[in-house]
C-alpha cells in the first residue's frame, strides 16, 4: 500500500515547520507555523472564502498603492468592495508603507 505524504506550508513565510493546532468552528484543520521569523501563528490550508488568502490581501494593497479604487479593486480580484475597505483600514501602516 502506498501511502501520499503531503507537506503542509505556512502561507504566509513559507516554512514547512507546522504542527497541528486544533479546528475552527466550521471544522478545518488548523496550523500553527513553529517559524520564529514568521509574523503570523496561525493559517488554515483551505480558506472558505477567497478575501482570507494572503495573496489576495497583499494584491489588494498593491491595486491601492498602484491607486486602483476600491469598487474596481473588488471586481477584478472578485471580492466585495467592502472587503477591500476592510482589509485596507486593518494594514497598519497604509497601503503605501
Amino acid at each position: 500500500m502506498v501511502s501520499k505524504v503531503v507537506v503542509i506550508r505556512c502561507p504566509f513565510c513559507g516554512s514547512d515547520r507546522v504542527s497541528k493546532n486544533g479546528h475552527n468552528k466550521t471544522g478545518k484543520q488548523v496550523y500553527n507555523c513553529n517559524n520564529s521569523e514568521c509574523k503570523h501563528r496561525n493559517f488554515i490550508e483551505d480558506y472558505t472564502h477567497k478575501a482570507y488568502l494572503p495573496d489576495v490581501r497583499k494584491q489588494v494593497l498593491k491595486m491601492a498603492i498602484d491607486g486602483t479604487g476600491t469598487r474596481a479593486t473588488g471586481r477584478i480580484l472578485g471580492i466585495s468592495k467592502d472587503t477591500v475597505t476592510a482589509i485596507l483600514k486593518k494594514h497598519k501602516n497604509g497601503p503605501g508603507k
